[in-house]
């Protein structure tokens, strides 16, 4: 036998378990992958205890290196530590050949990943409508997207603020507040400080230092929470060092994860500014700080996309992932695979190219998240045709525009034109106007020059 590699290790387990145990449900079994990525299997207390012995070496040879050991990859439920209660933690469900297997992940970092939206606790609390603009590779033009709709939003009277995530490459504080605008602090200040429980972090929210208004959008309220402000500029040399520890868990009640820390930052912000809209810029990339911003914030989330394929492959990843978590359904919730959305971006006007594109996303979500249409018809399937402009794989458009390449708000703004913004993005704000907004007939303003 060849040697056990990652990707070989559950089919290997499961392999093992039903040569051993015919007949066992897999409803029963949980399959628990460690930090370091070893497979350990537990069996309901229904099975065999001799059994389950003799079986624990063959399991050990399969899994090589993947193996936690021979007297500890296989036990019964009652012999855990979790006893009954494992049977309660979150899992996700994959498909090996045809078998759907229950697994739980124990990870360091990734464990937002791990976890369906909505089933958080303080996930459900009452919020602004939010949106995160996420994509796998920068150059996209996802924040020029999300300012301008968010400035259009301004200028109608609304109040928008904008959430920059994107904190390893951080961009909205450089390209919408000038720097004698910029807050004291950003996100990364105030994840570094809410780390070790200082007491600036709640100061930095209470006396407004996280927050500046853009006058980008004047006299609308844009207000933008950037990644970093005045300080880490009179300090660069901390901001890596900042970074690195803006990811990990604090030791807040029961320790809380970077995606509760940042819904916590996000519920103040909201609480003390009282904006009617969020836009959140998203990391680009599959990094555990993406999870937080599709998964667990409560937005609708839009996935910018170009049609070429490597792309393709990175969301191939990323919807393979989330299929995983298909069957959570929190009570109450629609269906949240509803409030994802593909945009194409950078897009041919070319009708053609639309097709294509349209094509290959469809594709990607029949193979990922759309279910498989039972047998008859009776049971509700989460599914749609490749022309239901409502589905989640139809896409928004944004058109490709030389003017928008290293775009630059501050600079660029008053050159570029009202006309040109309405021809690329306004079909594109248009159609989130009437999906986040319930707004049809909202007025385009003219706000450019």
């Amino acid at each position: 036998m060849s040697p056990c590699t990652f990707d070989d290790a559950l089919p290997r387990a499961l392999e093992q378990i039903r040569g051993t145990f015919a007949g066992i449900d897999f409803a029963d079994v949980r399959f628990i992958r460690d930090m370091n990525g070893r497979v350990h299997l537990v069996l309901p207390d229904s099975a065999d205890q001799a059994e389950v012995v003799a079986a624990r070496p063959h399991l050990a040879d399969a899994l090589g290196a993947y193996s936690p050991g021979s007297e500890t990859g296989l036990v019964r439920l009652s012999d855990t530590l979790f006893g009954g209660a494992l049977m309660d933690e979150p899992f996700l469900v994959q498909d090996i050949n045809g078998t759907l297997i229950r697994l739980i992940e124990r990870r360091v970092v990734g464990q937002d990943w791990a976890l369906a939206p909505g089933t958080e606790a303080g996930a459900s609390v009452v919020h602004p409508p939010r949106v995160s603009f996420f994509s796998l590779k920068g150059g996209v033009g996802r924040s020029t997207a999300l300012f301008l709709w968010g400035r259009e939003l301004a200028a109608q009277g609304k109040r928008v603020l904008l959430l920059d995530l994107d904190l390893e490459a951080p961009g909205l504080g450089a390209q919408l507040l000038p720097d004698d605008a910029r807050p004291e602090f950003g996100v990364v200040d105030w994840l570094a400080e809410d780390l070790v429980g200082s007491p600036m972090a709640e100061a930095m929210l209470v006396e407004r230092m996280l927050v500046a208004r853009s006058p980008l959008a004047d006299p609308g309220y844009l207000y933008v929470a950037p990644a970093t402000g005045k300080r880490t500029a009179q300090h660069p040399a901390g901001f890596i060092a900042k970074l690195a520890r803006a990811y990990l868990d604090n030791d807040r009640g029961g320790g809380e994860d970077f995606a509760v820390r940042v819904r916590r930052l996000l519920g103040t912000l909201e609480r003390a500014l009282e904006p009617d809209l969020v836009l959140i810029d998203s990391r680009a990339g599959l990094h555990e700080t993406a999870a937080a911003a599709i998964l667990h914030l409560d937005a609708d989330v839009l996935l910018f996309a170009t049609d070429q394929p490597t792309v393709w492959e990175g969301y191939r990843y990323l919807l393979a992932q989330l299929a995983q978590m298909a069957h959570i359904h929190p009570a109450g919730d629609d269906d949240w695979r509803l409030r994802l959305k593909m945009v194409y971006a950078r897009a041919s006007e070319k009708q053609g190219a639309l097709e294509g594109f349209r094509s290959r996303a469809y594709e990607l979500w029949l193979d990922g998240l759309y279910d498989e249409q039972p047998a008859g018809g009776a049971e509700e399937a989460f599914s749609f045709a490749e022309t239901d402009d409502a589905a989640p794989h139809y896409p928004l458009q944004i058109l490709n525009d030389p003017r928008f390449e290293q775009f630059n708000p501050l600079e660029h703004l008053s050159t570029v034109g009202a006309a040109a913004i309405a021809s690329s993005f306004g079909p594109f704000m248009a159609a989130l106007d009437e999906r986040v907004l319930g707004n049809e007939d909202l007025e385009a303003v003219d706000h450019a020059d």
